[in-house]
This record gives structure tokens, C-alpha cells and sequence, in this order.
């Protein structure tokens, strides 16, 4: 089974998500982390709110699983990550 973490984000929060993807790549073997723009069509497929930046959303074997809009730390994102991907 494979996992896929992807990270949205717009210009202002750009370099804050490749560092969130970064780390928790480094923590999570195995994970596929991608990096997105607010114009990827995923945003509107499954958030209401698809123009709120960040965005991390896990995938699993390509089928969506769950989302979250929010700027964590880098413990909570690993946490929420691990909860996500179970």
C-alpha cells in the first residue's frame, strides 16, 4: 500500500509547506510527498473551502483519505500525518 502526502499552498506559504513535506518525508519512510499550487484540481474535487492555504491531504493508493487546512509544528504535522495514514 502506498501512501501520498500532498502539500498545497500559495505564494505565501510555499517554502512553509516544502518544509513541513521535508520533514515528515524524513520521518515517515516510504511516504510520496508532492507539492501543490492553489490551482490543483483536487482542492475543489474534496475541500468545501478549496482557496484556504495550507493544505496537506493524504492520498492511499491514489483514493483520497482525508485533508486538513492548517499551519502545524512540525510535531503536530507528524502527528496528524501518522493519525491520517494510521
Amino acid at each position: 500500500m502506498s501512501h501520498k502526502l500532498v502539500g498545497f499552498a500559495d505564494s505565501q506559504t510555499s517554502s512553509y509547506i516544502q518544509n513541513q513535506l521535508q520533514s515528515i518525508a524524513d520521518d515517515i519512510s516510504g511516504l510520496q510527498t508532492e507539492l501543490a499550487n492553489e490551482g490543483d484540481s483536487r482542492l475543489q474535487r474534496y475541500c468545501k473551502k478549496p482557496n484556504r492555504m495550507p493544505c496537506l491531504m493524504v492520498f492511499k493508493n491514489d483514493v483520497y483519505l482525508k485533508h486538513v487546512h492548517a499551519k502545524f509544528n512540525a510535531v503536530e504535522a507528524l502527528a496528524w500525518v501518522r493519525g491520517a495514514i494510521g
